[in-house]
């Protein structure tokens, strides 16, 4: 009965060694077959609020700065962090990709709303590679910056029972741009774009705008007013 033991113990043993090393092979295989750069993602602070901007993985593609695209990947973008994390189903695992390497990404949302987000340069304060979505491409485009922060608040008690003083919130920031004159931040709302430009074109935009029955209320009827304003040709100021 001993011996019996002692070679199933040797057994077990011996397969556990081989699942181990057989498991490390195939992860340096699937992730140079993926062409994705990345490190594993660590997991978010815990606090009230939500640091992502999507709640569940969504299906989207992402595209390199050779030109080159990959297609039906499942990911969801970090706005605490700016990061894009992408689910490998192969190996398991929540991958960070490396900003560096994108040129950008894109997915539809659950109603058919249509997201494209570029990876620029922004130049202001805290400088560096940024992921901004584009809301209205032209020869000025209309960027957001989906920035999602750590603020303080009144104390509460977590799930786990552990006291906290902070909470996740959202800090959007929309932005003008153009390769000529940079950014210029914007407050989405009908004094934010009508300072944006002279006052003689300030009147004669208003009347615009109600023309077209648009009331500047949310991000998408001040997107809508943009497009509008930016169709007939306003000059704006930077």
């Amino acid at each position: 009965m001993d011996r019996k033991i002692a070679l199933l113990i040797l057994v077990i043993f011996s397969l556990s060694i081989s699942v181990s090393v057989f498991s490390q092979i195939p992860l340096t295989k699937k992730w140079d077959t993926e062409k994705i750069r990345g490190e594993r993602n660590l997991p978010h602070p815990s606090f009230e609020g939500f640091p992502y901007l999507n709640r569940t993985w969504v299906i989207g593609k992402i595209e390199f700065n050779d030109g080159e695209v990959s297609d039906s990947l499942d990911f969801r973008y970090s706005s605490f962090k700016d990061e894009l994390v992408y689910f490998n189903r192969e190996i398991s695992a929540q991958i960070v990709v490396d900003k560096a390497s994108l040129k950008g990404f894109s997915y539809v949302d659950s109603i058919g709303i249509s997201h494209i987000f570029r990876r620029q340069y922004f130049d202001g304060f805290a400088k560096g590679n940024r992921y901004f979505e584009v809301l209205s491409d032209a020869d000025i485009d209309l960027l957001v910056y989906r920035k999602v922060k750590l603020s303080a608040v009144s104390p509460y008690k977590s799930v786990a029972g552990i006291l906290r003083d902070q909470a996740y919130t959202t800090e959007y920031q929309y932005y003008f741009y153009s390769p000529t004159n940079g950014y210029t931040l914007v407050r989405p709302t009908l004094s934010g774009l009508l300072s944006k430009f002279d006052h003689t074109s300030q009147r004669p935009i208003k009347k615009l705008l109600r023309k077209n029955r648009i009331r500047i209320s949310d991000e998408d009827s001040f997107v809508l007013a943009w497009k509008c304003v930016d169709k007939v040709g306003f000059q704006l100021i930077f």
